[in-house]
């Protein structure tokens, strides 16, 4: 009788072993494949977020003033200008800005005058950009702002006054007609004009 308990009892002790052992290999199975998967799918969520961030980014340069004043296709001077006197890259920027854009034959009227030819002009960086922020402001102004302003003056980037003047349907601003307005970009807008502004003297 002695020797059947003993005997029992040693059976149970081995088979609770045997199961302890499977229970433990089927946690281990079990709980390592989803840390690895959890792991992965934060590395993905990271790669898809970053690649999104930096589609926008391009989306927005895209549609911004540089980009939208290359569209127009006759105000590339003013856009090498800006690459001349190293201040392209300003315009990628949040902004807002209001540029009013001379077209190329402007810029070629201005320089004829001046008795210049652009790669002597561009070669000031200094001076290029005193005339360059002479025709940027630092505000969104639309057309209709603009039109309310007779009389009125604008401080443009290079710390000058630029005058504006209406005369019924006609806007002058400084020296020059705004031949087209209102052309949206993501960071501003562009008025495009028919001659170069220079900033005041002195």
């Amino acid at each position: 009788m002695y020797k059947s308990t003993l005997r029992f009892a040693t059976l149970l002790t081995v088979f609770g072993l045997i199961l302890a052992a499977c229970g433990g290999e089927a946690a281990t199975t079990t709980t390592a494949p989803p840390a690895a998967e959890t792991s992965t799918t934060e590395e993905m969520m990271d790669e898809t977020t970053t690649t999104e961030e930096m589609m926008d980014e391009e989306e927005e340069m895209d549609d911004d003033v540089l980009a939208v004043a290359e569209a127009e296709g006759d105000l590339g001077t003013f856009l090498a200008a800006t690459e001349a006197a190293g201040i392209m890259e300003d315009f990628h920027g949040e902004g807002p800005f209001t540029l009013f854009i001379p077209t190329d034959e402007a810029f070629a009227a201005y320089l004829d005058g001046a008795g210049m030819s652009q790669e002597e002009a561009f070669a000031g960086a200094e001076m290029l950009q005193s005339i360059l922020g002479q025709h940027v402001v630092t505000m969104m102004e639309d057309s209709e702002m603009v039109m309310g302003m007779d009389g009125q003056s604008f401080t443009t980037l290079s710390g000058g006054s630029l005058e504006v003047t209406v005369d019924g349907d006609n806007v002058m601003v400084g020296d020059a007609n705004i031949i087209r307005y209102d052309i949206a970009a993501s960071n501003g807008v562009i008025h495009v004009i028919d001659a170069v502004l220079t900033p005041p003297e002195g």
